[in-house]
């Protein structure tokens, strides 16, 4: 255990202020044997020995109506796991399901545990420090025996009062052994939290985030307007008023009217209704939540090590953090996260211009091959780099410095791809680059949708699932731009939810055909249904 109580503050020229506890010999001893960077400030967490890049995010109520039942609560599961999430945080404790745990440990999620207070000088402190200490004794004595529980913390954002510390100190040590207990979920070997708001110059991420282990980081997250549909009647669907901002629109702090403004500049002109405003929203969301977690990625074990979102999951249906909707809809947020957080991963950073591999696998990858290559909007390739690379397990690789190249000036699709020495590819990550106005994309516009050919083969498994492989090609002469795959009840047309689909928001070069799955889960698998493939173009 460490002693909170008394801390140091630790400041050098690459961090800002970190505080760490005091340690005992016996924890400096251990950190000592156990760390390969003696100096790094942040936490890190390790599972048998292995250092884990956490990546998730922030779960407070279970549901707004609390419906705890596996069948309403597991399909959040499943798409955390889709995500390639790696840690959920049970913020402020506010889950106290045993079904919580057990969907955690099944879908191979850590658990960072708050205990149930909220934030210091914020919130009010416990009243009955008694009451509060026996509860805690039972939520762990309740819980412990679930592997994923990763880390235990008193609250949110600050310590606890000095009598419920040594409380937390004695139940920890007494009772569970086996689990770190952090004083604080934030500063302490962390970095501070936040922002929560919208970064209009999405460079920000690149140049002044991603140190250490963040335990909260958030945006808007607009979600579909068939979502949007069911929980905004069409009177106060449009425009914009009281009953979006009764859904958390109302933060004028969080930069709201930029992120207005900047779906709007993806047209012509402004958006005109609820549907061209959500389509639009999702080419933001993709690129917004995909640059956040890939700004962590270029720093892998360069004192960076986790990143939990707020939140990922959403207990009611909202407009704002959230990495899926609450009727389990994927829309951009997902798919960008998804992209960022996969195991083996290709990007690009346009300031410092290298381009990495992210491998969180504990599996060496010699022979892959690196490609950057560069298109207009018609297709046509205009520039072509690669390099073959050797990745470690669990490790960053920094393939090549690559710039964009000034002779080109209208807006391109930058395209990495990753592929194995066997000629499979193991990842591919696009990017669209506006050289001369980079937040102006409303050229993509311009050429209206593109013409979408969907063939599918559909089996049932013995569990009662179906699977649906679809390919997808682009019969048109121009890129389509993020397409989106949906699966549609026959009869009504709306979607079938859940249904997990391995790709969304992806583009096609003219002639390209892309194969995506799709799992119907058992409850949805008898309906008739169709697939939809549309473009975030309106």
């Amino acid at each position: 255990m460490f002693d909170y109580k008394k801390r140091v503050t630790v400041e050098n020229t690459r961090f800002p202020q970190v505080v760490i506890p005091s340690l005992t010999d016996g924890a400096i001893k251990y950190l000592r044997e156990e760390t390969t960077q003696p100096e790094n400030p942040f936490l890190t967490i390790c599972v048998n020995g292995k250092p884990i890049f956490c990546r998730g995010g922030n779960w407070g109520m279970d549901d707004g109506m609390k419906r705890v039942t596996r069948e309403r609560l597991e399909p959040y599961f499943r798409l955390h796991k889709e995500a390639n999430f790696t840690m959920v945080r049970n913020w402020t404790g506010e889950s106290t399901e045993e079904l919580f745990y057990t969907l955690c440990d099944e879908y191979g999620l850590l658990v960072w545990n708050d205990f149930s207070i909220s934030t210091q000088d914020y919130n009010l402190e416990p009243l009955d420090d008694e009451l509060f200490l026996a509860n805690a004794q039972d939520i762990v004595l309740r819980f412990r025996n679930h592997p994923s529980i990763a880390v235990w913390c008193p609250r949110n954002e600050g310590y606890a009062p000095e009598i419920l510390e040594d409380g937390f100190q004695r139940i920890i040590s007494t009772m569970d052994g086996t689990r770190h207990y952090h004083g604080n979920s934030r500063d302490l070997n962390l970095c501070s939290s936040g922002p929560w708001h919208y970064i209009d110059n999405q460079l920000e991420y690149l140049t002044k985030k991603a140190d250490g282990f963040s335990t909260e980081l958030g945006a808007p997250s607009v979600p579909t307007a068939e979502t949007l549909r069911k929980f905004i009647p069409a009177e106060d669907l449009w425009p914009i008023g009281d009953v979006w901002y009764y859904h958390d629109l109302h933060y004028e702090s969080f930069d709201w009217k930029n992120y207005i403004r900047d779906i709007d500049r993806l047209g012509a002109e402004p958006s005109r209704d609820a549907d061209a405003f959500c389509s639009r929203a999702q080419f933001i969301n993709y690129n917004l939540y995909r640059n956040m977690f890939e700004t962590w990625n270029q720093k892998m074990w360069n004192y960076a090590s986790g990143l939990l979102l707020w939140m990922s999951h959403p207990a009611w249906p909202s407009v704002i953090w959230q990495t899926y909707s609450y009727d389990y809809e994927t829309h951009g947020s997902f798919y960008g996260v998804k992209k960022a957080c996969e195991p083996v991963h290709i990007q690009w950073n346009s300031v410092n211009r290298k381009l990495q591999v992210i491998n969180t696998t504990l599996k060496e990858l010699p022979g892959t091959k690196a490609f950057f290559r560069i298109y207009d909007l018609k297709g046509k390739k205009l520039y072509e780099r690669n390099r073959l690379v050797n990745l470690a397990a669990n490790k960053l690789t920094d393939c090549m410095e690559v710039a964009f190249p000034p002779e080109i000036k209208d807006v391109s699709l930058v395209r990495l791809q990753l592929f194995d020495r066997r000629g499979k590819m193991l990842s591919e990550n696009d990017y669209w680059i506006n050289p001369v106005s980079p937040s102006d994309f409303s050229v993509l516009q311009k050429g209206g949708k593109s013409q979408l050919r969907i063939k599918q083969t559909v089996r049932k498994t013995e569990e009662g699932k179906v699977v649906v492989q679809a390919d997808i090609r682009n019969n048109s002469k121009q890129i389509a731009t993020g397409i989106k795959v949906n699966v549609r009840e026959k009869e009504s047309g709306k979607s079938l939810l859940p249904v997990y689909v391995s790709d969304g928001y992806f583009n096609l070069l003219p002639g390209e055909e892309k194969r995506i799955y799709m799992e119907i889960p058992q409850g949805q698998a008898d309906k008739a249904f169709y697939l939809s493939a549309d473009e975030w173009i309106r």
